[in-house]
C-alpha cells in the first residue's frame, strides 16, 4: 500500500500532463484514515468536473474531497450516495439503519471522504456530462498505470462507477474473483453485476450522480456488501 498519499502523483503527472495538459490528482484521501478503516473502498469514477486548476495545470482532488460541502454547492447530486453508501459499508449497516447526512457532508460529525479512496480514469478533467469515448480512450491508453494505483491503493472493496466494462473484467482476472449478479427485483427494476471472493468485493455499478432514487442507488450497494460480508 502507499506510504503517502501522494506518493502516486509523479507518475499520474507523468502520464498525463503531457504538453502541459491540466492534471486532477486522485487517491487515498487521508492516508491514516484509510489504513485505519474497518474495510478499504476504492470508488473508481469517469473524471473530475474541472476544466482548470488554481495550482498552475494541477488540481489536488483530495483537497476537494476534505470539504466538498464547501467547494461545491452541488456536491448532493454526486456525494449523496456515494457518502451513504460508504458510511453504511464502514459501519456494516443496512439501508434502514443509515443515519441522515448532515448539510456539511458529513455523517455524525465524520467526513466519510477521508477514509476512503477515490479515482478518476480520465485524469485531464472535463464536463458535468462525461464522454464517454474520451473515458474508454483514457482506459485504453493508461491502463497499466490505472490498475497499478489501483493495486497500490490496495482495496478490498471496489465500487466501479466508470462504465468501464474491461476493467470490471480485468480487475476480475487480477483479484481471482468469481463474477455473479444480484437481481433486485420485484423491489428495484435493476440487477448488478458484481464479483467476490473471500477477501475482495468488486461491484460493477452506476455513477453516484445517475438518475436513479437515492435509496436504490444505496440500498443495492449495501444489499450486495451485506451478502458478501456475510458469506
Amino acid at each position: 500500500m502507499f506510504e503517502t498519499v501522494s506518493e502516486f502523483d509523479g507518475i499520474i503527472k507523468s502520464e498525463w500532463g503531457k504538453n502541459n495538459s491540466f492534471v486532477v490528482l486522485d487517491g487515498i484521501i487521508d492516508i491514516d484514515q484509510y489504513k485505519n478503516a474497518p474495510d478499504k473502498v476504492l470508488w473508481i469514477l469517469k473524471e473530475g468536473n474541472e476544466s482548470g486548476g488554481k495550482d498552475g495545470n494541477c488540481r489536488n482532488h483530495r483537497d476537494f474531497h476534505k470539504n466538498v460541502a464547501y467547494f461545491y454547492n452541488g456536491w448532493k447530486s454526486t456525494y449523496k450516495n456515494l457518502i451513504r453508501a460508504t458510511y453504511g459499508i464502514l459501519n456494516n449497516l443496512s439501508y434502514k439503519d443509515l443515519p441522515t447526512l448532515d448539510n456539511d457532508a458529513t455523517i455524525n460529525g465524520e467526513n466519510i471522504l477521508e477514509k476512503i479512496a477515490l479515482i478518476n480514469i480520465n485524469k485531464n478533467g472535463g464536463n458535468s456530462q462525461a464522454n464517454h469515448t474520451i473515458i474508454e480512450a483514457n482506459y485504453t491508453k493508461h491502463k497499466d498505470v490505472i490498475l497499478k494505483q489501483i493495486a497500490g491503493i490496495e482495496p478490498n472493496i471496489i465500487i466501479n462507477c466508470s462504465k468501464v466494462r474491461r476493467l470490471f473484467d480485468d480487475l476480475i482476472k487480477i483479484y481471482d474473483l468469481q463474477k455473479k449478479q444480484f437481481d433486485a427485483r420485484p423491489e428495484f427494476k435493476y440487477s448488478v453485476d458484481y464479483a467476490e471472493n473471500s477477501k475482495n468485493l468488486l461491484i460493477n455499478y452506476w455513477h453516484p450522480g445517475a438518475h436513479i432514487k437515492s435509496q436504490a442507488y444505496q440500498k443495492m450497494i449495501l444489499d450486495i456488501y451485506q451478502m458478501w460480508r456475510a458469506r
